[in-house]
């Protein structure tokens, strides 16, 4: 069986599991992959398509903060509890939006950081 090939425009990278965001409601999230061009991230609560929300990066991948607009939003499984099913987790899609040259730069040197670990 063949896999089909990655449509995306560029390529997103994974983030390491012990690294956090927080938003401006300050909900934590995780950032499962992030690129130049936008982020998927992993929350509690779905969120509305075209949304604007703020994701401040890591320190470890320079403290950005970053304005992005939901593109998708979707249950992606369920947190394990007891003897039930548990509570659904959610991942959405953002689409990075007026990111000023600095924050361009800023991003692209966290994703330098990420490309340099994974190739470690």
């Amino acid at each position: 069986m063949t896999t089909p090939a990655d449509r995306r425009r560029v390529a997103r990278l994974p983030i390491p599991l012990q690294l956090k965001s927080r938003g401006l409601e300050h909900e934590v999230v995780r950032l499962v992959d992030l690129s130049p061009e936008g982020a998927c991230i992993e929350h509690d609560r779905p969120l509305p398509n075209w949304d604007l929300c703020f994701v401040v990066l890591p320190p470890a991948l320079g403290g950005l903060r970053l304005q992005g607009e939901v593109v998708w939003s979707r249950v992606a499984g369920r947190k394990p509890e007891g003897g039930g099913k548990g509570a659904a987790y959610y991942q959405s899609g953002l689409s990075f939006s007026d990111l000023t040259p600095a924050q361009q730069d800023g991003l692209a040197a966290a994703l330098q950081g990420l490309k340099a670990a994974q190739e470690e």
